[in-house]
């Protein structure tokens, strides 16, 4: 039987076999370790099963303390919980260091394996805002194939990516030997990718949300539709904006530190069902609106009033995005008042695949 078979919230069971729990505690920018050890003893408390952090966040050797500390306190092992980090990408030495961040984290954690492990981003943070796409692309595979490794070895349990889009997933399937049991990205009313959670849907990967609340925005806290559905099930707005990734099938990653909060975004999330009419009311805030702190150059780049996509992967990708009926694929000509000189070609050419209101546009390579 599994341990998380009577997990506050449920399940979804991993196309690798393995399950995890629907809800857990997100602990980005939980810096201290009294802090996290306040946020993981109401974790546990209140049923929460699964935690998020990454080796970006500087936080697992306390997540590994309070773990150590706290789950005897509850009569929970190791086994009982579902711990999910991440690996950065990086150009120079990748497979090296990915080994390297891998290690660290299964110190740190004082753990033998890792349920989940994610790419955070498909390409190294810290090269700019220039998305070298070739560069990219070599060293995408380089990690994915580096943590496949660690997974048949035992080290890692599933693995998985976040912060991708369809090309790079499309991109992927072409090599992969596991493919990513899940994918983690911003997910919430006014950005709800319908094309991106349709392709997973398809390909059997997991969404998992993060942005839930807008990263605190006032605005949608003011849409008459959440107003509207907070008092038709008496709630706050947060947990219905909680309960729309729920309701939607995602996974979701709640962030607090204050535990009467971590306690209600669970408890209070669970029991709003929204309808079907609620969901689509809510989807219809949809603005492409991201509140992502680091801009996501792969996802949007603007040319001479065009957004452009290289063809190289148009082949293997239809067929698998085949009756997505809100996929449009539309191929533009760039069109100049006189000839393309190398220097545009150059940065067009540096260009992988990049998106707009969920349609895939097609560039025709120079």
């Amino acid at each position: 039987m599994s341990h998380f078979t009577n997990v506050v919230g449920g399940v979804f069971k991993f196309s690798d076999g393995h399950e995890m729990p629907k809800v857990g505690l997100g602990i980005s920018r939980i810096e201290t370790q009294e802090a996290l050890d306040v946020s993981v003893e109401a974790a546990l408390k209140s049923g929460y099963r699964l935690f998020d952090t990454a080796n970006l966040y500087k936080n697992e050797l306390f997540l590994g303390i309070s773990l150590k500390k706290y789950l005897p306190v509850f009569g929970l092992t190791r086994e009982d919980v579902f711990i999910t980090t991440k690996v950065r990408t990086l150009n120079e030495n990748t497979v090296e260091e990915v080994e390297k961040q891998l290690a660290n984290s299964l110190a740190t954690l004082q753990t033998d394996y890792i349920d989940l492990l994610l790419v955070h981003y498909p390409r190294d943070r810290d090269t700019g805002n220039d998305d070298d796409y070739e560069v990219n692309k070599s060293r995408r595979k380089i990690v994915w194939q580096t943590l496949e490794k660690a997974k048949d070895s035992g080290k890692l349990r599933s693995i998985g990516v976040s912060n991708y889009e369809v090309y790079h997933l499309v991109e992927m399937f072409q090599y992969a030997k596991h493919r990513p049991v899940l994918n983690q990205y911003e997910y919430q009313p006014y950005l709800t990718r319908p094309t991106l959670k349709k392709y997973c849907d398809l390909n059997n990967i997991v969404v998992q949300s993060y942005s839930s609340l807008c990263w605190g925005d006032q605005n949608i806290l003011q849409e008459d539709i959440i107003i509207q559905l907070c008092q038709k099930y008496n709630q706050t707005p947060q947990a219905i904006l909680y309960a729309f990734a729920y309701c939607s099938n995602t996974s979701m990653i709640p962030k607090s530190a204050t535990p009467s909060r971590i306690h209600d975004n669970l408890h209070n999330t669970i029991k709003i069902q929204l309808t079907d009419e609620d969901l689509k009311s809510l989807r219809a805030l949809d603005k492409g609106k991201s509140f992502l702190p680091i801009g996501q150059t792969w996802r949007s780049f603007r040319s001479r009033g065009n957004w452009v996509r290289f063809r190289e992967y148009l082949a293997p990708m239809l067929s698998p995005i085949e009756g997505i009926e809100s996929l449009v694929l539309i191929k533009i000509i760039f069109l100049t008042s006189t000839p393309v000189d190398s220097r545009i070609k150059r940065i067009l050419g540096r260009r992988g695949a990049y998106h707009l209101d969920d349609r895939i546009v097609l560039f025709e390579k120079l």
